[in-house]
């Protein structure tokens, strides 16, 4: 899988105005729910994993050759059209960790430091990877939160005073970095909150007209369905979940393993994929992507 072929993929979801859906994995039960879903759909997909859940298996290098190991086993049977993505690695040393177990797609995520800072190791990774044929993803505009439930914290107040991206040093930064798709903050954020997510698609479009790049929407769990849609109409082409599969996975595998006296893992898991799967297929509909492959 080279540069080219990912373009072509995301190139294919601006022009039919549709998005990408990047869904996380930790284990090969998550990535099978992801893969049916997908698959019964025939959607393009993108499948990531964060630095946390690459090091799931033993470190962070094993596990990056294991998920490199089951995406191409998948990825056979869904006409090539499931890509690993290397989701929030936050260091030079780590994405070279993806790079050389496999992964064709990386995301640096440097939105934590100053600016200067974030263009130079931006910058660093996309001189690296690009040598490697592989594809990457920066972010400018932190977007904040961990993949998980935060019920008492109203998400309003969670992004209130937050930097979001600004649409001409956007511009800027993808010129001077050579990236091939930009993560934005327009009032998402990783989790989930009380109340939905409120989306900033003025600030979607003024970032799509300057910069005419890829644009990459995290923290994707709890939008609502219509300004998914929006976004995308807007100029968003990939969005990622994960907090809402990661739900419907341990409250289907806590139901199992309260409810059945069984001891053999994959029956008790069956329910937890089956759940996964029904997720990927709704947002997969939501995104515009059934039958795009």
């Amino acid at each position: 899988m080279s540069i080219s072929f990912i373009h072509k993929m995301f190139l294919d979801a601006q022009k039919r105005r549709y998005a990408i859906g990047a869904f996380n994995f930790s284990t090969s039960e998550i990535l099978k729910g992801i893969f049916l879903g997908a698959h019964n759909m025939k959607a393009p997909i993108i499948v990531e994993a964060s630095e946390g859940e690459q090091s799931f298996l033993l470190d962070e290098k094993v596990g990056a050759e294991e998920a490199v190991a089951l995406v191409n086993t998948f990825k056979k049977y869904h006409k090539n059209k499931m890509i690993l993505h290397a989701d929030h690695h936050k260091s030079f040393e780590s994405i070279k960790i993806a790079i050389a177990a496999g992964y064709p797609s990386v995301h640096i995520d440097a939105s934590e430091y100053d600016y200067e800072k974030n263009v130079r190791l931006t910058k660093q990774v996309v001189n690296y990877a690009h040598r490697h044929d592989v594809w990457v993803e920066g972010e400018l505009g932190h977007v904040a939160g961990t993949s998980a439930l935060h019920r008492e914290i109203r998400i309003q107040d969670f992004v209130k005073g937050m930097a979001e991206t600004d649409p001409y040093q956007a511009r800027e930064f993808v010129e001077k970095t050579g990236i091939n798709a930009l993560a934005i903050m327009v009032g998402n954020a990783h989790g989930l909150y009380k109340g939905m997510k409120q989306l900033d698609f003025d600030r979607i479009a003024a970032v799509k007209k300057a910069t005419k790049a890829f644009l990459v929407l995290h923290g994707g769990s709890g939008t609502p369905d219509a300004s998914y849609q929006k976004a995308i109409k807007l100029g968003i082409n990939k969005i990622n979940v994960n907090t809402e599969m990661r739900v419907a996975f341990a409250t289907a595998l806590h139901k199992s393993l309260h409810s059945m006296q069984e001891l053999t893992p994959y029956k008790y898991l069956a329910n937890a994929i089956e759940e996964v799967r029904k997720v990927v297929e709704h947002k997969v509909i939501v995104y515009g992507a059934r039958g795009k492959i």
